[in-house]
């Protein structure tokens, strides 16, 4: 074992190429206080083959499009002799096709791995031959639902077959490897102990989160917890720098659930929601990461708090947070709100403004309403308050953006009196009363949107 880090990173770096998102990992590792090597060779996926592996657009395409006839010539066993994986190879390293390749015991991964190292050729669909060895038609359709669940790499949110997958995936990669990086430094100042695992998911409390989206909340409410304490014993007000921080640890969940918000092309939006929600599953109740990461919540409630918008007097009451990160979401209405919303943008980027229709009969289709009917809100300047029911969407923006919406979720009371008390005492909520919601209603259809003509 090599007990220093850089060595480390000098072993992994010229023993494996690495992307700029594996790089971000390997960061990870060294600033974690687990045994470094060890954390290493798991992080960067050389122990455990077919776990969060990268693999380019290119590769990921060719297999999608295999077939389980697609004829291939597979070539010397280039496994380490001794090893499993030298083993397996040798089982099906004589297959004609991929489909017996993947009854022989391949996995896609192998197809995909083997495939961008030349260790075996695609050959002309000619060579196919008309009848699998050993393969039913049952054990057929089982090869083909393999090949149909590829999607593309992770991190890619747009398909495979976009014109632009390959720009869109790099630039992610370059975003991941800078955040990556921020909480292994950030982790290493707190210390904070970092998950080791891959990218597997880890189930525990109801979240579903891979060891990247739990160090970076972890992180970010460890930081959260020490700002709200060093801000509490100087008396001084939580900043927009603290609260851009801690948004920037933040382990950002692939949420494909928001349909109505979804841009373009996107398959999915980096969101998540904090606090009360009616779940999709029917009833209501705390959002799992609430109940995990308060700290993080809280800082957000407290400088909403210390921050509020011009021309409120009192506090923003709201039951809900939802936090955005990098997409600007297209012309569409909030459901499941109720009341006005407070809105602002964190974060280094250009543009980004809200387009907000405070006169939307809410009868037009979204996206057939005219930004000219609609106002242009700077909130990255000063943050707004806005009915979430009217039609809204982001301009397009470049740089690093992440968006933090106030809102009280519809039907919030039925959450329960205990979780409202702890959502109030651990989140720092100002939960809303009917006179306070009223206020706010008055203020957001009048006062402040005449401030913004």
């Amino acid at each position: 074992h090599i007990n220093c880090p850089v060595a480390i990173l000098a072993q992994v770096l010229l023993a494996t190429p690495l992307s700029s998102t594996h790089l971000g990992r390997a960061f990870l590792c060294l600033f974690s206080s687990s045994p470094l090597h060890a954390a290493m060779v798991k992080s960067c996926n050389r122990s455990e083959r077919g776990t969060g592996l990268k693999f380019s657009v290119k590769v990921l395409k060719t297999v999608r499009n295999f077939t389980p006839f697609s004829p291939i010539k597979y070539g010397p066993n280039p496994k380490r002799p001794g090893s499993l994986s030298f083993d397996r190879y040798k089982g099906y390293m004589g297959a004609r096709t991929v489909g017996e390749a993947l009854h022989r015991g391949s996995k896609v991964a192998d197809l995909c791995w083997e495939l961008g190292r030349g260790d075996f050729k695609v050959l002309p669909m000619s060579n196919a031959p008309t009848k699998l060895q050993n393969m039913s038609e049952k054990d057929i359709k089982k090869v083909q639902a393999l090949l149909n669940k590829i999607i593309g790499p992770r991190g890619l949110a747009v398909s495979i077959d976009d014109k632009d997958a390959d720009k869109e995936l790099a630039k992610e990669e370059q975003w991941m490897a800078g955040k990556l990086a921020l909480i292994a430094a950030t982790a290493k100042k707190l210390g904070v102990q970092l998950e080791q695992e891959t990218h597997e998911d880890l189930h525990e409390d109801g979240i579903h989160e891979n060891a990247d989206i739990r160090n970076g909340r972890l992180v970010a409410d460890k930081f959260s917890q020490n700002i709200l304490k060093e801000r509490k014993a100087s008396g001084k007000k939580v900043t927009e720098a603290d609260a851009t921080e801690a948004l920037r640890l933040w382990g950002f969940a692939q949420n494909s659930g928001r349909l109505n918000v979804l841009p373009g092309k996107r398959k999915w939006v980096y969101s998540d929601t904090m606090g009360a929600i009616k779940r999709r599953t029917g009833g209501y109740g705390i959002t799992p990461p609430t109940k995990r990461y308060p700290n993080v919540v809280k800082l957000l409630n407290k400088w909403l708090h210390d921050n509020r918008p011009e021309g409120v007097s009192e506090d923003f009451v709201c039951t809900s947070i939802n936090i955005n990160a990098n997409y600007g979401a297209r012309t569409h209405r909030d459901g499941n709100n109720v009341g006005p919303s407070a809105i602002r943008a964190f974060g280094n980027f250009k543009g980004g403004e809200l387009w907000y229709w405070d006169k939307d009969d809410k009868k037009t289709k979204p996206e057939l309403l005219e930004k000219k009917t609609a106002q242009k809100l700077n909130i990255k300047k000063a943050t707004a308050i806005f009915d979430g029911n009217f039609a809204h969407c982001v301009e397009k923006f470049d740089g690093e953006r992440i968006s933090v919406v106030f809102f009280s979720a519809r039907n919030h009371n039925k959450v329960g009196p205990a979780n409202i008390k702890w959502l109030k005492s651990h989140c720092g909520f100002a939960w809303p009363s009917d006179k306070a919601m009223a206020k706010l209603r008055t203020f957001a259809h009048g006062q402040f949107l005449a401030t913004q003509r």
